[in-house]
């Protein structure tokens, strides 16, 4: 082989923040972007793996770096997850990303008791040839606010509202679930990006900035509370010029499909303030929760793939 795999460990996060870059593209991420995401997503430097040239020294020069498979863990979750497979173009179709998968889980087996990846939908047959199957399917919807206010007021407004649990108070039943990421990248998202918003009385959204869009990491109501009303009530807060994306909402949910159609139910005049216009949900991103059991032999993979 003309690479080596090995741990993050010794590798600036510079460095890798421009292999990232290289994989993904810069896009419109705001400087400190790669850092953030290890430390939110707890990204395991000595779980993860790297991708190299065959002979590099300690020191990886940046020209032999190849690719990574970031793992992170929760506290007390038995499940690591993936926060990101990506290999540079010049390297993809050799078996590379196969590689960093088997390798990831040859390094979890033992400590958990399954890997998790999210994969959208051009990415499942990889994952399927190399044994994972999907457990659950969910989307991203993106909608605009319909406040007229603008961000920076916004942002005072949030700045004011204190960060909750991520079961933010009890209720009689369990609550619905509007949409979810994950806890711990709740828990570790910091106090001064994020806040619990209570939209209406018995309606919790935790939400944190990201660059210009506001994101709902979790949304939950009390059961006899509409659901269709509190996402209503959240969009007239938020400003029209801001993005807010619902996280890992259900796809066969009824409360999605009535979101994509436009037609739930407005909020109380209370709720509203100065709303001008209804705020319209589409779907931005579609993606599979697929799971490999690690308590088995991984005997899934193949010299094809990469």
């Amino acid at each position: 082989m003309d690479f080596e795999l090995r741990s993050l460990g010794g590798v600036a996060t510079d460095a890798l923040t421009v292999l990232a870059e290289d994989i993904f593209g810069r896009g419109e991420r705001a400087p400190g972007w790669f850092m953030r995401k290890l430390e939110r997503e707890g990204v395991e430097r000595e779980l993860s793996v790297l991708a190299v040239a065959a002979g590099a020294p300690e020191h990886v020069p940046q020209d032999m770096l190849f690719g990574y498979f970031l793992i992170g863990q929760d506290p007390s979750d038995r499940i690591a997850h993936s926060a990101g497979l990506g290999v540079i173009a010049a390297r993809r179709g050799g078996g590379l990303g196969r590689a960093l998968v088997e390798a990831a889980a040859a390094r979890l087996a033992g400590r958990f008791t399954a890997l998790r990846v999210l994969a959208e939908p051009e990415r499942e047959a990889f994952y399927a040839r190399l044994g994972l199957v999907a457990t659950a399917r969910r989307v991203t919807l993106l909608a605009h606010g319909t406040c007229p206010i603008s961000p920076v007021r916004w942002d005072r407004e949030l700045a004011d509202q204190a960060k909750q649990p991520w079961s933010p108070a009890p209720t009689d039943s369990d609550p619905i679930e509007v949409c979810a990421w994950r806890p711990g990248a709740w828990a570790r998202t910091p106090p001064t990006l994020a806040a619990t918003l209570e939209p209406l009385p018995g309606a919790w959204a935790h939400v944190s900035r990201e660059g210009r869009a506001l994101l709902v990491q979790r949304m939950l109501v009390a059961r006899g509370v509409d659901p269709l009303a509190a996402v209503a009530a959240l969009l007239a807060r938020t400003p029209t010029s801001m993005p807010l994306l619902l996280y890992g909402a259900d796809p066969v949910s009824s409360i999605t499909a009535t979101l994509l159609r436009g037609d739930f139910g407005e909020p109380s005049q209370d709720a509203l303030h100065s709303t001008q216009h209804r705020g319209e949900f589409r779907v931005v991103q579609r993606f599979a929760a697929m799971d490999l059991a690690l308590s088995r032999q991984l005997d899934n993979f193949r010299s094809r793939d990469g």
